[in-house]
């Protein structure tokens, strides 16, 4: 089903085709996952439980450079690593496919990278 994937390191925003289980949406944000905000449409954002932690020793240079970027979707707080938007969950308890456009997505979607970072050749978000 359609999820959509904001990896902030690499600076995109892709779709995907997920069985929504949970394995995938772990192995979509690189860990454990935990919910980070729900959309007005029902779609959930999911994003790695140690994302805050893995930042800080990205930062530190004891983790994946990578993991020292954040995003923000104008929720309550701007989130660590990659993130996951699914739809929202059925009545077996499995989420859907995505609601959320790539258009309405990239309209709230700013990009946070350490100042010691620079972004990548070709981004469209310089």
């Amino acid at each position: 089903m359609r999820a959509l994937i904001i990896d902030p390191a690499r600076q995109t925003v892709s779709e995907a085709d997920l069985d929504m289980s949970l394995r995938s949406l772990q192995e979509a944000v690189g860990g454990n996952i935990e919910v980070a905000h729900e959309f007005p449409n029902g779609d959930v954002l999911y994003v790695n439980e140690e994302g805050l932690s893995r930042a800080e020793d990205a930062l530190e240079g004891k983790d994946d450079p990578e993991r020292a970027f954040w995003f923000d979707i104008d929720a309550h707080q701007p989130f660590a690593g990659r993130g996951i938007v699914v739809g929202p969950e059925g009545s077996a308890g499995r989420h859907g496919p995505a609601k959320t456009t790539l258009e309405d997505l990239f309209s709230v979607l700013k990009i946070l990278a350490p100042r010691a970072f620079s972004p990548p050749p070709g981004s469209s978000l310089q």
